[in-house]
């Protein structure tokens, strides 16, 4: 009777088994659902005092069951390097304090971490953190992580950044804050059409919670702080043109107030590449550019000279000497380079953060580079908290490295940004009254901070070699293209925004295509004046009659171009002659217009009478018309002439019979 004990055993053992497995399916089930838990920074601090409770908004997702959030404080970060290896999540340090909470538990998804503050009594709930020695701020690394507190397993983190101050009972944080300038392009791809009108690519970016709408949003919130306007005027006017029919939804009118406000610096009309067109004559071309820019934004703006860019200080693309040569005839002495510019741009172990001197041929300015290293932590990828962390924190580094110097960085967006109104809402909030940084102007940099020095001497930079051969259209072409655009102006010059339209689509071909989309591109412009200039009319050519030595010839106009204009009319014709002059300047009003041209016939007879419709410059011949003229009308010269005949004839007449007659008479009968 064995069976049954052996039964018993096998039974008991399928159960445990059976109890195994659920345990173990449930734990791997368990465990199978936090991997999908993701952990997001949607607000911070842009830095806390020691004593704060720092609150980090959290944005948590999957399930966070049985999971905490957890702060990991790394030690303060000492070098440049050190920061931008720890923005990657390399070498972080060794951790200096904690806090955790409960994932699913967290009021309003904020984690606190507590900070002691170090003049009052050690409190073992906060977490007290080492600030460098003789220093009363530091930048310190943080990861903050969803994890299991059971096992440890982490299953997503970020790391942030978070600037901690001593309490400022005895001073500053710093003897002198960092001078931060901030640069905000503005600027489209292609943002307008031959024709004038804003291209689908503009309109895309200024529809709500497009780019550049994305941009104009966040210009209230930056009151207070200086936010220097890099605006390309072909943008502008483009954007102007799209917010007619839609202005209700659009942020341009808070974009013409802060051009009026805010520092603007000088620029283009469209972004051009200066060299080239220089070095290959059409410096001529790249001059009206930038004329015509300035004009763009004082028109757009609705300023008289207040508010105007500067013209002092350019911050474009690529220069060379021949091209700052140029600007410097109209007005530079002084220039904001990016870094990628610089000759000779070695590792150092500082931050730049003063103005040069660029040596640029025999030509010098001052100058001063961008950070772009720290621009494009700003525009990396992450969430607005996370990427305004970032750069605050990467400013306090700098402002740290020497922080009883008179120091400043210049940070710039990338030509075709994309920022969150969110970001540059925290960026604006993180500069106002911050303890190791102050927002100034381009202007205010040049002027507060003292220039770079080598040894004895104002530190020299040069310009990193450029390429000056890559015209992107054959020269002949732009410079013909050119002059018809400046001829098709000075009769159309009213019709803005399509004639500085052409300009833009001159000068501002793609780099990256080819020639013959670029001759495409041009061939458009040519079209779009061609098409103006079929809706002129001018007199038809037919055949007139002078019944009368003078007259008045009826020409009538049809302008259906629903804009006035202004043409040149030249009159040609050996036979007639002009009392109110044969080259004319002649206003059409929209829809028909009839001038009366007197005319004096110098004969009779039938000949030709050229009429010739040109732009007010001779630049464009818009129609040539041959009438025929026949008049059966006698000059006055001609009837003074057959009169003195008649005259002489009749004299004739009279003294020969005279002298017939007294030869008669002496003749014996």
């Amino acid at each position: 009777m064995t069976l049954l004990p052996a039964l018993k055993k096998i039974t008991a053992l399928l159960a445990v088994a059976g109890l195994l497995v659920v345990a173990l399916g449930s734990n791997a089930h368990a465990a199978s659902l936090p991997v999908s838990a993701t952990i997001s920074l949607q607000a911070q601090p842009p830095w806390a005092n020691a004593g704060d409770d720092a609150a980090f908004v959290l944005g948590l997702r999957g399930d966070l069951t049985g999971l905490e959030a957890r702060a990991v404080i790394h030690t303060y970060i000492t070098t440049r390097g050190g920061f931008e290896r720890a923005v990657t999540g390399k070498r972080l340090g060794s951790v200096v304090g904690t806090a955790a909470a409960p994932a699913d538990a967290l009021t309003n998804s904020t984690l606190l971490i507590p900070l002691q503050n170090p003049e009052l009594p050690r409190d073992t709930l906060r977490v007290r953190v080492p600030m460098p020695r003789g220093g009363r701020a530091g930048v310190f690394p943080i990861e903050l992580e969803v994890r299991d507190p059971e096992t440890g397993e982490v299953y997503a983190s970020l790391v942030t950044f978070l600037t901690i101050v001593s309490p400022l009972t005895e001073g500053p944080a710093v003897a002198e804050r960092l001078s931060v300038g901030w640069i905000w392009p503005i600027a489209s791809r292609s943002p307008i059409r031959p024709d004038g009108q804003p291209s689908s690519r503009l309109n895309d970016s200024v529809a709500p919670g497009g780019r550049l709408e994305n941009i104009a949003a966040a210009l209230p919130n930056a009151d207070g702080i200086a936010v220097t306007l890099q605006a390309e005027p072909a943008t502008l006017e483009a954007w102007s043109e799209a917010t007619k029919s839609s202005p209700q939804q659009s942020s341009f009118p808070r974009l013409r107030a802060a051009l009026g406000q805010q520092e603007s610096l000088a620029g283009s009309y469209s972004a051009i590449n200066m060299p080239p067109l220089v070095a290959n004559g059409l410096g001529e071309l790249a001059s009206q550019e930038w004329s015509l820019g300035s004009e763009t934004i004082k028109r757009i703006a609705e300023t008289s000279t207040e508010g105007t860019p500067d013209a002092s200080t350019i911050f474009t693309g690529a220069l060379d000497a021949n091209s700052i040569a140029l600007l410097q005839s109209k007005g530079l002495n002084r220039a904001v380079v990016r870094s990628a510019s610089l000759a000779n741009n070695a590792d150092i172990n500082l931050t730049p953060a003063q103005p040069f001197t660029l040596l640029a041929g025999t030509a010098s300015l001052p100058a001063i580079q961008t950070d772009d290293t720290l621009g494009a932590i700003f525009e990396a990828a992450g969430s607005p908290a996370i990427r305004a962390a970032r750069l605050l924190a990467g400013l306090s580094v700098v402002a740290l490295e020497l922080p009883s110097q008179k120091r400043g960085v210049v940070i710039a967006g990338s030509k075709y940004w994309s920022p969150s109104t969110a970001a540059l809402d925290s960026v604006s909030i993180g500069l106002r009254d911050n303890p190791l940084l102050k927002s100034v102007s381009i202007a205010d940099l040049f002027s507060t901070i003292p220039a770079e020095r080598s040894g004895n001497r104002l530190l020299v930079r040069r310009l990193a070699p450029v390429d000056t051969t890559s015209v992107p259209l054959p020269v002949a072409s732009l410079l013909a293209t050119q002059q018809r655009i400046t001829a098709f102006t000075s009769f159309a010059g009213g019709w803005e925004p399509a004639t500085s339209a052409l300009q833009h689509l001159l000068l501002a071909p793609n780099p990256t295509a080819s020639r013959s989309a670029n001759a495409s591109q041009l061939s458009a412009s040519n079209e779009v004046m061609d098409n103006f200039i079929a809706k002129i009319g001018t007199p038809i050519s037919r055949t007139l009659t002078l019944t009368s030595r003078r007259a008045e010839v009826p020409m009538s106009f049809q302008n259906d171009t629903g804009r006035p204009l202004t043409i040149r009319l030249l009159l040609e014709s050996d036979r007639l002659t002009f009392p109110s002059g044969s080259d004319r300047i002649i206003e059409l009003a929209p829809n028909n217009t009839t001038l009366q041209v007197e005319v004096i016939s110098r004969s009779p007879g039938t000949f030709p009478l050229t009429l010739t419709v040109e732009s007010v410059d001779g630049g464009i011949v818009i129609e040539r018309t041959r009438i025929t003229v026949r008049s059966s009308v006698v000059s006055g010269i001609g009837v003074l002439l057959t009169g003195a005949a008649g005259v002489f004839l009749l004299l004739w007449w009279v003294t020969h019979w005279r002298r017939s007659r007294k030869n008669s008479a002496a003749v014996p009968a």
